[in-house]
């Protein structure tokens, strides 16, 4: 027994001796990476699961995604991958059916925002269909933030989307971003920090379908060690504005008041840095 430790522990001061200089580590390599990241946007059925099929490392999975939630940006093996989106269950027999099998492509280095949209249930239009969103995310100077607007609004008509300070103030004489058109996204525009809500009317009109007010985000703390929260007060943030429809009444997706009529999600795309 004597024997045997003094072996081992001389085995375990051989292995700190090969490691003090790190001369004999062997470290992998990262591989270059996309950034993705999954919205559903289906009004008329419940929650999701995501998975890519075609391998496990740097796959991304989503589990019991619901209607108008989503995803962090996550590293993700560029090149043609295999995604599937499944219905969120218990029940192997509806598990294992799916309701996208898509094959997509990816860049290493950019940013990606997949989106699950338009109707699942046989018979609508248009059925629904995944959308790849390459994110251009903007370096951002000091004492601006970068916004912009995406339409997912299905059944909706091209929407206006002003900017105000607060949800009560007159509507300006322009949108930030006119005419969106569905699955359209605007150029990414400077604005000062401060408080910001978006209003969205249906092109040309006056009337407002939906109101949101900006994450106001947070400032960095070095004493606590915490990074700065992406949000419209925070200089060098950069976020979007997703445009939403409504729940379809009777079905699967989300029927509480918030979602009988049309709204407006935040994505952080970028906090400062």
């Amino acid at each position: 027994m004597k024997t045997r430790f003094l072996v081992l522990l001389a085995s375990v001061v051989a292995l700190g001796a090969c490691d003090k200089k790190g001369q004999d580590a062997i470290l992998a390599s990262q591989p270059p990476m996309a950034l993705t990241r999954f919205v559903n946007a289906v009004s008329d059925t419940g929650a999701t699961d995501w998975r890519f099929i075609d391998q496990l490392e740097y796959s991304p999975v989503m589990l019991g995604l619901p209607f108008r939630s989503f995803s962090p940006y996550q590293q993700t093996a560029p090149g043609q991958r295999h995604l599937r989106v499944f219905p969120t269950s218990t029940d192997i027999n509806v598990t294992q059916q799916f309701l996208i099998d898509a094959t997509i492509t990816l860049e290493a280095g950019k940013y990606y925002t997949i989106i699950h949209q338009g109707f699942s249930r046989t018979g609508s239009t248009p059925s629904d269909d995944i959308l790849v969103m390459e994110d251009p995310i903007p370096t951002v100077a000091a004492g601006n933030v970068a916004v912009r607007a995406v339409n997912l609004g299905v059944g909706l008509a091209n929407q206006d989307v002003y900017a105000t300070a607060t949800a009560g103030a007159p509507l300006p004489a322009t949108p930030l971003f006119s005419n969106l058109a569905y699955l359209a996204a605007s150029a990414y525009s400077n604005q000062t920090p401060g408080a910001l809500v978006f209003r969205s009317t249906d092109a040309g009109t006056a009337t407002v379908r939906a109101t949101a007010t900006a994450p106001a985000g947070a400032a960095a703390d070095g004493t606590n060690n915490l990074t700065a929260v992406g949000g419209s007060t925070i200089e060098r943030s950069v976020f979007t504005g997703y445009i939403f429809p409504r729940s379809v009444a009777g079905s699967q997706a989300p029927q509480t008041a918030a979602f009988t009529a049309p709204a407006i999600v935040y994505l952080v795309d970028r906090h400062p840095r």
